[in-house]
């Protein structure tokens, strides 16, 4: 089969019409004013490099820059105050760049490499990065039980299950912990707890074996990043700057939290939309720093990402060997061949076939995109100084768009066999994300998120959602589906003619379950209004989840002692 080329998300997971729907709930909603800018006033600096690099798919530096100059002019003060951009091809970056304000009060424009921007998520790639230095070294096996690193550590999973939790099934996000979506996130620096103690107070339940589905998992990330620390007798921060911030000169990017006086760099600003214009919001802290803590430079991404083009080196400066780097971008986890998959710690983007990965990344204020095409040998980063509806990977999905980095969309062929519209009965229902809360006041994004199927003519499958994203399916293999119109795959398991999992491609972390009768929108309505109306304002995730920033206010200011689910 010949798989299209789709959009996938942030941490993403979502399409930027459910986004604004949950984005919106409560609040004032999101509007993109203004005309785009030109590329004079958008971009700020650019640390340039080769301008005729001739191989790969950027030939030409000066285009691909007023290519990007272009994309970003229609973002900058429009989406987001400011941005910074890194794409690398070989062993050189051939374009690092500022466009916009880091900090609107104060007018001081994106400096490639100086101005600092919390990468979130993204940050999960230099955690496994480390992982797997420790696999490398004898000292870490992705198949042991996590247990048995830990030590004399307070931390200790659960033993809910036969099978133990690995640092394989960390690295993948199938563990089988229930998400929080919140890697304790808090306003003031003094809330800040030891990685150990957080791990210890905020364990989720295990809700589903391990290595059986993926489920974004926070804690499991922070959990890895921990392990990394016990067997080298360190704390993460200190192992990560001295194991792979020194050895690569990554000289403006930290862990840390805070962010140290004396970090190298000015820190961009985080920013909400006021109206026509940008405000500088307050910071926050995140206490699972192997999660999402890493604050950079696009300089130093290039640099990161550099090191994994070239199997696990930067020139003489190697934080990896070449066989640990390759068996680190293999596949780890299969959710179904049509989709995307996991490698360790990357998840796959786009077309299954195209051996594109990434991470993307959000914090409360900041969004993140990193992609890496190693068939090319081309990486791109992309950050924000805000959260808007469409955020960097946007301005990735152009970039891969407009240099062919994988193959157009193609027109869904249906399938020969027969017995369609008796599979697409099959099929219909409701169906939840496994990387969203089952439990607790954060349950209400589950609810918000159930996706539901339903069968049209011809064997053809419509879906649906709560704020009326309709889309229609063509199926091209049996239980295999292919978005009209569209760059999607939906593809089911099925047993006995009962779905036990939808995998679809967009959503690399999580998978979809059948809803129980019981627990369906319609039956649950009265529950979701409750729950809304209780909070006041519009939930919102983190790590690509858009219902994370109201409610982290709410909390703030309201100074409400509702706890997140564990």
């Amino acid at each position: 089969m010949t798989r299209p080329r789709l959009s996938t998300t942030d941490d993403g997971t979502d399409r930027a019409t459910r986004r604004s729907f949950l984005a919106g709930l409560g609040s004032v909603g999101f509007v993109a004013i203004g005309t785009a800018t030109g590329r004079t006033s958008a971009a700020t600096d650019s640390q340039s490099i080769d301008s005729q690099p001739g191989e790969g798919p950027f030939t030409d530096a000066d285009e691909l820059e007023a290519f990007v100059d272009d994309v970003m002019a229609e973002r900058i003060g429009t989406m987001t105050p400011g941005a910074t951009v890194a794409i690398v091809s070989g062993d050189a970056p051939i374009l690092t760049k500022g466009y916009g304000a880091a900090d609107v009060d104060t007018d001081v424009p994106v400096r490639a490499d100086e101005t600092v921007f919390r990468v979130g998520s993204v940050g999960k790639l230099l955690t496994y990065t480390a992982v797997m230095q420790g696999v490398e070294q004898g000292v870490l096996d992705l198949d042991t039980d996590v247990n048995s690193y830990l030590g004399d550590s307070a931390v200790t999973v659960s033993a809910t299950y036969d099978d133990p939790v690995t640092l394989r099934h960390l690295g993948t996000h199938t563990a089988g912990f229930e998400s929080t979506l919140d890697p304790d996130i808090v306003a003031d620096p003094d809330a800040l707890d030891s990685l150990e103690a957080l791990l210890t107070d905020q364990q989720p339940s295990r809700i589903r074996p391990p290595g059986e589905l993926v489920g974004y998992s926070n804690y499991g990330a922070a959990l890895a990043g921990h392990v990394v620390a016990k067997a080298n007798d360190t704390t993460f921060e200190e192992y990560v700057q001295s194991e792979l911030f020194e050895p690569l000169d990554m000289t403006h990017s930290t862990f840390a939290q805070p962010v140290p006086d004396d970090q190298p760099g000015d820190i961009a600003a985080p920013h909400v939309r006021d109206g026509e214009s940008f405000l500088v919001a307050d910071d926050v802290y995140i206490n699972m720093r192997p999660a999402g803590s890493l604050s950079a430079t696009s300089t130093d991404m290039a640099t990161f990402m550099r090191a994994h083009l070239d199997d696990g080196a930067v020139g003489d400066r190697r934080v990896l060997d070449a066989d640990t780097a390759k068996a680190m971008h293999s596949r780890h986890h299969v959710r179904h061949p049509a989709v995307t998959n996991w490698r360790y710690g990357f998840h796959e983007y786009g077309d299954p076939d195209a051996n594109l990965i990434g991470h993307s990344g959000a914090t409360v204020n900041f969004t993140s995109y990193l992609l890496l095409a190693p068939d090319h040998d081309v990486g791109i980063f992309v950050a924000f100084n805000s959260n808007p509806i469409e955020g960097p990977k946007a301005v990735v999905d152009e970039i891969v768009a407009e240099y062919e980095l994988q193959q157009a969309p193609t027109t869904p062929t249906p399938t020969s066999r027969s017995g369609g519209q008796e599979r697409a009965e099959t099929v219909a229902g409701e169906y939840s994300l496994t990387y969203l809360p089952q439990s607790g006041p954060l349950q209400v994004v589950d609810l918000l998120e159930h996706l539901t199927v339903e069968p049209a003519a011809n064997g053809r499958l419509r879906t649906t959602t709560l704020e009326g994203d309709a889309r229609q399916w063509v199926e091209t293999e049996p239980y295999v589906y292919e978005e009209v119109g569209g760059h999607d795959v939906l593809a089911f398991e099925v047993t006995d003619g009962e779905v036990d999992v939808l995998n679809i491609n967009s959503e690399p972390t999580g998978v979809y379950q059948p809803v129980p009768f019981h627990e369906r929108q319609l039956l649950t309505g009265g529950v979701l209004g409750t729950a809304l109306s209780g909070f006041g304002l519009s939930l919102v995730g983190w790590g690509g989840h858009s219902a994370w920033r109201q409610w982290k206010q709410y909390r703030t200011d309201e100074g409400s002692d509702m706890e997140d689910s564990e």
